[in-house]
Formats: structure tokens, C-alpha cells, sequence
């Protein structure tokens, strides 16, 4: 004979009504006590376009009501086709816009939000924070913020809209950013980032992109239209952004920040290791891209 446990279906003391209600039906994927968890972790959301936007969605959604969101940029026509936005935020403050709309869905999350991120506000960007979620378009910017979090000791999480579904962590047990990548900046200081961003920017790009888009069966799926590879590969044209592949790896990466790195009950796939779905042929994929 099976025996059941007795669900009782109650809210903590601590949570408002409102919030009760706006996660009561988490609770059997989610315990009571970790529904306080995800509740009260801080998470940063570093860029809060195509994957930061729908992941600082997807966590307050989850019922986070702590989030430090940065980004730099302002909405344009070109984000449409992905982002967390209409045609009225055209030429707004992307974290203004997600902010107001983060409120719309939970007048009680707490917001610490940032222009950018500069060696002068480092600290209070990631005092407390738990987990970091790296979504920015700037990769000497990026570099930083990686070294900071493993001097720290701050996971950090990361993947590419790309239509290949995966997440990596760089930790203290990991490899780090740049050598990850490939990427001869260590010899930079955080003013020299700064102060050579373009020229870095343009570097780093020439070498993250490659490593991206060696990942098996990538290269197929963005060459349906012959030549667009090797042109966005150039240069010539700017990153592919699907808004199905944008939106489904922004997902997966919100299944990750909860169950491995807030409630660490599913272990870190850690960089350099790639272990990932190929959901366009149905396979799962495991590489080192070292």
C-alpha cells in the first residue's frame, strides 16, 4: 500500500497575499522552502535585451524579489523581433522600460539598476548578490565583470541565443572567462578595457564568435539562407537573433539560475565543458571547446 504525504497548501508567514497569490501554483515543483529562497536571493541580470529581458521576467515570474539589472542601451526598431519591448519604447533606457514592466507583475520585487558597470560601482552591483546572469553585448565590459565574480567567488552563468539549447558556469572550480575564450586580455587592467572598449570589443568579438559557432550543428542552421554565415562571421552583417532561439535559451538559462545555482539541485555545467540540446535534429551534444 502507498502512502501519501499530506499536502497542505499554506503560506508562509513572511509572504504578502498578493505574492501568495501570484506563486501558490509553484508549490509542488517548487517546496515551501524553496519558494523562500528563490524569493529572498539576489540575482543579477547583467544586460536585459534579448536573454537578460525574458530571464528577468522568467525570475520574477518564478517569484525573485530581488533583482540588480544593467544595461546600457537604449531600444531600437532592431530589437523588436526579440526583446522585451513595442514599438512605444522606441529610443527608452532598456533597464527603465524593464523595470516599470518588472513592477507591473510585482509592485514588491526590489530593483537596483545600472547604466553601467565601471570599477567605481563594482561593489555595489554585486554586494550580495547570489548568482550572475552574464547577458551583455559588450565584451570588454564582460571581461570584467568575470574577473570580479571569481574573485569573489560569484557564479556566473552564461549562454548565446543560438539554436543549440546550453548554459555554462565559470566558478572557482572552473576555467576562467578568458581562457575559456581564448582571449588575450589579461595583460589589460579594468582602465585599459575602458579606455580601449572598440578596439577590445572588436577583438573579442573576433574571437567568442568563432568559439560560439563551432558548437556541432550551428553553422547548418544559420546558413539556410546561403552565405549569411559567412557574412555574419565577417562582420559584414550584424549577429543573427531568432526570436524562438532567443527566448528558449532565456528560458533554459532561468531553469539554471534557480535549480543550480539558487537551489543547487542540479549540478553546474562548468566551462569549458559543452553539454547541450540540438532541439532542430532532437539530439544531445557534448564538446570542450578549449
Amino acid at each position: 500500500m502507498v502512502c501519501y504525504n499530506m499536502f497542505v497548501n499554506q503560506k508562509l508567514d513572511v509572504w504578502s497575499n498578493s505574492y501568495w497569490e501570484r506563486v501558490t501554483r509553484n508549490i509542488g515543483p517548487i517546496t515551501f522552502e524553496e519558494q523562500e529562497t528563490i524569493r529572498t536571493s539576489r540575482v543579477a541580470v547583467l544586460g536585459v535585451g534579448g536573454l537578460g529581458g525574458p530571464l528577468a521576467e522568467n525570475l520574477v515570474r518564478a517569484g525573485c524579489q530581488d533583482l540588480v539589472i544593467c544595461d546600457f542601451d537604449i531600444f531600437d526598431e532592431s530589437n523588436l523581433n526579440r526583446q522585451v519591448c513595442t514599438i512605444e519604447d522606441i529610443g527608452k533606457k532598456k533597464i527603465d522600460v524593464m523595470e516599470e514592466f518588472l513592477r507591473k507583475i510585482d509592485p514588491e520585487v526590489a530593483i537596483k539598476k545600472f547604466f553601467k558597470i565601471t570599477e567605481g560601482n563594482i561593489d555595489s552591483v554585486l554586494k550580495g548578490v547570489k548568482v550572475v546572469a552574464l547577458t551583455l553585448d559588450d565584451p570588454a565590459t564582460s571581461i570584467f565583470i568575470a574577473r570580479e565574480c571569481r574573485k569573489r567567488a560569484i557564479p556566473m552563468v552564461e549562454s548565446w541565443g543560438v539554436p543549440f539549447l546550453f548554459t555554462w558556469w565559470f566558478t572557482p572550480d572552473s576555467i576562467d572567462y578568458e581562457n575559456c575564450y581564448g582571449l588575450e586580455t589579461y595583460h589589460y587592467g579594468y582602465s585599459e578595457l575602458a579606455n580601449m572598449k572598440e578596439k577590445i570589443n572588436l577583438a573579442t568579438r573576433q574571437a567568442l564568435l568563432p568559439k560560439v559557432f563551432r558548437m556541432p550543428g550551428v553553422r547548418e542552421k544559420y546558413d539556410r539562407e546561403p552565405g549569411a554565415f559567412e557574412e555574419m562571421m565577417s562582420g559584414n552583417i550584424g549577429a543573427r537573433s531568432f526570436a524562438p532561439f532567443v527566448r528558449i535559451t532565456s528560458d533554459f538559462l532561468s531553469v539554471d539560475i534557480i535549480f543550480s545555482g539558487i537551489l543547487k539541485v542540479k549540478p553546474m555545467n562548468l566551462a569549458p565543458h559543452l553539454k547541450g540540446f540540438d532541439y532542430i535534429n532532437m539530439e544531445v551534444q557534448e564538446a570542450n571547446l578549449l
